[in-house]
């Protein structure tokens, strides 16, 4: 949910666009300072792609590298490793939320925020929508350990046309030459995806993912409001952020026309309710996304926000107990005024088709993972209660698995599928020799009850450890 959000002048850094003319800029790298070697004995291993459970495995760790992965009979640890029994503890990659807005808050709660992630596992975060500059400095003091977080990867500015629903946070590309433009500033500054939003017209997106290609930039984000998701991944939109059909994919045109454009709670509580998931049309579309190879992040934990709890059940969450005094404030004046927000505000008598389609929703996630589909895990946090860092992405993969996915689908939504949307399957996603150390150990199996995923022994990120007993405590 995009609703704290600031003036950050992002408007000045345009004055660039146009010097910029077929650079080649490179992907996110990061070089660690040296950390001391770690040695982690006599674990079970949850293999995150095969579903294996590995027992009697050991893990060693150099600087923040993984060197050695094996049954611990064939380990030594090195004379100089700090060494951790794991016996009875499962070990998993680190967890990937991919669809936060980290950005969005202000600098000085930025570091609380990070901590929770770390605390619950979250080694790695997708920041989809925030100051390019503020996120820029920001990982680069998380990638020198300046400051304690999660590994950054994000999108900068949103891309939209007009109106622009969030324009502190939106560069509003209305022509092809802007969108070249402003898709190359972007590049320029690091970026490791493009965000478009609803009002982007189709000749602009049509640019927008043309230029990002030359830059190996995937585009992601909502299917603008003026066409169908089919054309946006025809066009080649590689990541569809949260589950936003538009009517005109599935109605016809006129009750299409007459739903398409109103605010966020109203128009998707009346498609869902029209949508026919049984349809050979919805079939179609999946089949779409299976063959196009897209990534599909439903961040079901924003929807159930909106349509099924209440500002009451966030607010009196019991994690916002983790929260520090001054945000859960601040947020709170965001809460004290949604029943009258035109965009999340359900009517009374539309509360009943607000829930179906809800379920609906569940559903259709379910028929694409079965399909094939590639699913993500995301939470568009932070925020109160189920959105909490960290808390949030826990809550997601209940979801996702009281939806209808397998256990190990949600699990790999937050490790295996998000490194490969992430294009860095090579260094994050799974336990291997050679990898970045980023692992969670856990105190129960999450294979068995994916509530286990909250039960954290210890975080290793980047070969440093963390004790989430000790980076997030309760006010």
């Amino acid at each position: 949910m995009n609703h704290k959000l600031k003036t950050l002048g992002a408007g000045i850094l345009m004055i660039l666009l146009f010097s910029l003319n077929n650079l080649n800029f490179g992907a996110y790298q990061t070089e660690a300072p040296k950390s001391p070697a770690i040695a982690i004995m006599g674990g079970i291993l949850l293999d995150v792609e095969t579903g294996k459970e590995l027992n009697n495995y050991s893990i060693i760790v150099e600087d923040n590298r993984i060197k050695e992965v094996a049954p611990s009979d064939q380990i030594s640890p090195p004379a100089s490793a700090e060494v951790f029994d794991a016996s009875g503890k499962w070990i998993l990659p680190g967890l990937i939320d991919m669809h936060c807005h980290l950005g969005n808050n202000e600098v000085n709660e930025v570091q609380a925020l990070m901590n929770m992630y770390l605390a619950n596992g979250i080694t790695t975060i997708r920041d989809v929508g925030g100051n390019v500059t503020q996120l820029r400095l920001l990982r680069r003091a998380v990638d020198s350990r300046k400051r304690m977080g999660p590994r950054l990867f994000f999108s900068g500015q949103i891309l939209d046309g007009d109106p622009p629903l969030w324009p502190d946070l939106s560069f509003l590309v209305e022509t092809p030459l802007q969108a070249e433009s402003a898709v190359k500033f972007l590049a320029s500054q690091g970026v490791d995806c493009i965000k478009v939003y609803n009002s982007i017209k189709e000749p602009v997106l049509k640019v927008i993912i043309e230029t990002a290609q030359t830059y190996n930039l995937p585009v992601v984000g909502h299917i603008p409001r003026s066409m169908t998701m089919t054309r946006a991944v025809e066009l080649g939109m590689k990541g569809l952020e949260h589950v936003r059909i538009t009517g005109k994919e599935l109605l016809p045109p006129d009750e299409a026309n007459s739903i398409d454009f109103l605010p966020y709670a109203k128009r998707e509580t009346l498609l869902w309710q029209r949508f026919d998931l049984d349809s050979k049309k919805m079939r179609r579309l999946i089949s779409l996304l299976v063959d196009h190879k897209v990534f599909l992040d439903p961040t079901l934990s924003a929807a159930e926000a909106t349509f099924v709890l209440t500002p009451s059940i966030q607010i009196k969450h019991p994690n916002n107990a983790y929260l520090p005094s001054q945000i859960f404030d601040n947020w709170m004046e965001w809460y004290k005024n949604i029943e009258n927000d035109d965009i999340y505000s359900i009517p009374p008598e539309m509360k009943k088709a607000a829930l179906e389609g809800y379920e609906k929703r569940k559903r259709f996630v379910a028929l694409c993972a079965q399909a094939g589909v590639q699913i993500l895990a995301g939470t568009d946090g932070p925020d109160l209660g189920t959105l909490l860092p960290g808390f949030g992405l826990h809550h997601e993969l209940e979801l996702l698995v009281e939806a209808g996915l397998e256990t190990l689908q949600a699990i790999q939504a937050a490790t295996l599928e998000a490194a490969r949307a992430l294009n860095r399957e090579h260094d994050i996603g799974s336990v291997d020799a050679g990898k970045l150390a980023d692992l969670v150990i856990l105190n129960a199996n999450p294979f068995e009850n994916i509530a286990n995923i909250n039960k954290i022994y210890l975080v290793i990120k980047d070969g440093e450890i963390y004790d989430p007993m000790k980076i997030m405590v309760k006010r």
